[in-house]
């Protein structure tokens, strides 16, 4: 029943301020700041469903400055799709148009200002085109500021 609630599919860069992240988690505070920050979470455009018959036996991949940095199928999850949108579903309700973040591969590191991130999804060793993201890393300016406290 879950799989069949699923639309459609998208890649995303979940990015994370490492350094709010490692003050919250030292303090015993939540750390969601870190994860918050605009421009943290681009996102690839709509992949119809039939675009990817097995979301269980597809690739995911990220390049930094062309560099692969991540790239391993989504059979490595520790839990299957299914088992997520239960899980989430105990706590908060799923509605249509959700986006559900199901995990990274390993691979996860820094990024700088100027870096060129390039990520996607591949099915049967052929890239699927509407999952491509290309992002160059650049400081935005805010109203927040960060400081240790």
């Amino acid at each position: 029943e879950a799989m069949e609630a699923i639309d459609g599919y998208a890649v995303a860069i979940d990015m994370t301020a490492r350094n709010v992240q490692d003050e919250a988690k030292a303090k015993g505070l939540p750390w969601s700041i870190a994860k918050g920050f605009d421009t943290f979470l681009p996102i690839s455009g709509y992949i119809p469903k039939a675009k990817i018959p097995d979301p269980h036996n597809v690739t995911l991949w990220l390049s930094k400055n062309h560099e692969v940095k991540q790239n391993d199928p989504t059979s490595l999850m520790l839990f299957r799709i299914p088992r997520q949108l239960a899980d989430i579903s105990q706590c908060m309700t799923l509605e249509k148009g959700d986006i559900v973040l199901t995990g990274t591969p390993k691979g996860v590191g820094e990024v700088a200002v100027g870096d060129l991130l390039t990520a996607g999804l591949a099915v049967d060793g052929k890239d699927v085109d509407e999952s491509k993201i290309h992002v160059e890393v650049e400081e935005k300016g805010g109203l927040f500021s960060y400081q240790e406290t």
